[in-house]
């Protein structure tokens, strides 16, 4: 508080309520100065806190004796006033509220947060609606303190005939994610709702001026349930490790390990020199977008309009996050396979659709089984998007295109023809072929009849190319889904990179003379990235107990270690530490040995682990040494 002033608090103290003015005091003890003034009603005082008279009254909401004071809820409803704070008297007899004009949240992270809410159906008593309410909660694994009901005859309009007003405790803070929902759910079926207060238990109470900016200034929810994947903690260990002068070998992020093409890099050296750095087209330069429009043709044998149906990004993941915020409304769910990228779980979680993942077996190359998929289309019935990542990251597997039309026939089922399919194709050129086996092709999903029009394919200049740190992506697909994806965009980072654009101008040019040549363009480093592929594989294979999908694209290898660790810890030979999971051992290999993998546990498999091969050969070496290392000093009980 300012020095100088005091904090003026209403009360009453009689008989019955006994203790108040002490509650206060105990839940008002961070408070520099506070000055009580005694009132001779509960609405004089509630009263007091409305004029602005006092800053807070204390109220008492229940007793041993008489139960619920109905008279502190009606004074809440009529004077608009909030909740901040609760504490229970010295003999333990009363519980109160200390109540102000404004709110004032605990913390997101407080784990004792109380919330507390009324509501009314317009409808009076209808068969059902408590219950369909009361689910609202339980549904969303939101636990209740407490719930009663009285009758009650509204003068707010919006209340209608409500017969009964019901109040209830949530254990939960009002910003958490799940409560945001359920109370925006609970509208939809109440023709009343009113958040009485949101306020930590406890005795506890904390004033605005004593805050933390976490607290004064809180932020938005989303960013509570949005958390730092795991392998990017490894990966800054690694930067750690090295700038330390010690020996690393990452394995755990997805990125080439060749150039860029010469010409592509040169395009853009011209293009800084030339001034070409201005804002272009929010779309993306048209001339980039017939390129891809004529690329997709020739190879893909799909047809878009350059015009409507192509958007430039900022790269791949851009294009994923415009598309599923695009589609998704809050409560939408959208079908993600595991093991996935892990991205796709932070996307989904900050639009607030709800995630509802198909795991995939290691006996089926994690691959999408059809019938696993129709079972779980039918138990979701509010699925909007289902999202292939063909080739997979992480498992670096493919779905021929007689699996694909499998998968298509389900979604072609009438009572899935809403589904929307979201095909990311980055890895789509990075395919290895293999003596005695058909020719593997990555075929596009939109080419099977009746996807076009449902589905939206990614794709970038990332892999195939190169290009990570340019940050050029693009999606493509109906004009429905692009023009609601520029609006997105259009408000976030307008256009791409203009330098980024004009290298994958010369990059789309350089694979369009390749093919009309007939020759692969990037053959000589699918060539290098199958070595590696190989020896990977070969040294897998001769660990026991390994367990892993063969990869036949991208450049990843997806290994199940559930039978070194399900069901058991690791110890090594000293029994410094005891490794309880997957998560720990990871921590354990680079700590040892310094080969940095990515955690299954990002990737919906926590007994899992993801390594890319898109590494120089020697660090391949060094890597499978100390993974077998690693393995191999541990004793697993």
């Amino acid at each position: 508080m300012a020095v100088g002033t005091s904090t003026r608090v209403a009360y009453l103290e009689n008989g019955e309520f006994a203790g108040t003015k002490e509650t206060a005091t105990q839940l008002l003890s961070t408070v520099d100065k506070v000055e009580f003034s005694h009132y001779g009603s509960f609405g004089d005082a509630a009263l007091a806190v409305k004029k602005e008279d006092v800053k807070f009254a204390v109220l008492p909401v229940e007793t041993s004796t008489r139960g619920s004071c109905y008279e502190t809820y009606d004074l809440l409803l009529q004077h608009s006033l909030s909740v901040v704070g609760e504490s229970v008297s010295p003999d333990n007899s009363t519980r109160f509220w200390l109540v102000a004009k404004t709110p004032a949240e605990p913390s997101l992270k407080d784990s004792t947060c109380k919330t507390s809410l009324a509501f009314a159906f317009a409808s009076g008593n209808t068969h059902g609606q408590l219950y369909t309410a009361l689910g609202l909660f339980a549904s969303s694994g939101i636990d209740l303190s407490k719930i009663e009901s009285r009758p009650w005859s509204s003068t707010d309009p919006s209340a209608g005939k409500a017969e009964f007003i019901f109040y209830v405790d949530i254990k939960a803070h009002q910003n958490s994610a799940k409560v945001v929902e359920a109370i925006a759910s609970l509208r939809t079926v109440c023709s009343y709702v009113r958040v009485l207060g949101c306020y930590a238990g406890g005795d506890s109470f904390v004033a605005n001026s004593e805050k933390k900016d976490a607290e004064l200034y809180p932020l938005n929810p989303v960013f509570e349930i949005t958390t730092i994947a795991k392998t990017i903690a490894i990966f800054g260990k690694t930067k750690q490790l090295e700038a330390e002068g010690k020996p690393v070998y990452s394995l755990c992020v997805g990125e080439p390990d060749f150039p860029p093409p010469k010409s592509v890099l040169e395009a853009g050296v011209k293009a800084l020199q030339t001034g070409q750095t201005k804002y272009c087209d929010m779309r993306g330069m048209a001339e980039l977008r017939e390129l891809i429009t004529k690329y997709l043709h020739r190879t893909k044998g799909v047809s878009y309009d350059p015009a409507t149906e192509i958007q430039i990004c900022s790269g791949a993941q851009q294009a994923l996050y415009n598309v599923i915020l695009a589609i998704c409304r809050p409560g939408d769910k959208v079908i993600l396979p595991a093991p996935y990228w892990g991205n796709y779980e932070g996307i989904i979680t900050q639009v607030k659709a709800g995630l509802i993942l198909l795991h995939n077996k290691l006996e089926e190359d994690y691959l999408i089984n059809p019938v696993e998929l129709e079972k779980t289309l039918s138990a979701n019935p509010q699925t909007k998007i289902l999202i292939l990542c063909n080739p997979s990251n992480p498992a670096g597997t493919l779905h021929s295109p007689a699996h694909l039309e499998k998968i298509a026939a389900v979604l072609r089922k009438p009572q899935f023809r809403h589904v929307v399919v979201i095909s990311d194709e980055i890895y789509e050129q990075l395919v290895y072929q293999d003596e005695g086996v058909p020719e593997r092709t990555c075929k596009n999903f939109a080419m099977i009849p009746g996807m076009h029009e449902r589905t939206v394919l990614i794709n970038g200049f990332s892999k195939a190319y190169a290009m990570t740190g340019l940050r050029i992506g693009y999606m493509a697909g109906p004009k429905h889904f692009i023009e609601a994806c520029q609006l997105m965009q259009g408000q976030t980072t307008s256009c791409a990179n203009s330098v980024g654009q004009i290298m994958a101008i010369e990059a789309m040019k350089l694979e369009l003379a390749s093919i009309e040549r007939g020759e692969v363009r990037i053959a000589k480093d699918l060539q290098d990235l199958d070595l590696k592929r190989q020896y990977v594989v070969k040294r897998l294979r001769a660990m026991p107990k390994m367990r892993f999908a063969y990869p036949t694209s991208s450049f990843y290898i997806f290994m199940d270690l559930a039978l070194y660790f399900e069901g058991k810890k690791a110890y090594p030979a000293d029994k410094s530490e005891v490794l309880h999971n997957v998560d720990d051992f990871c921590d354990y290999l680079i700590s040892t040995t310094g080969v940095a993998v990515g955690p299954g546990s990002d990737m919906g498999e926590p007994l899992g682990i993801r390594i890319s091969y898109a590494a120089p050969m020697d660090t391949m070496v060094h890597a499978m040494d100390g993974l077998e290392y690693a393995l191999n000093s541990l004793t697993f009980e």
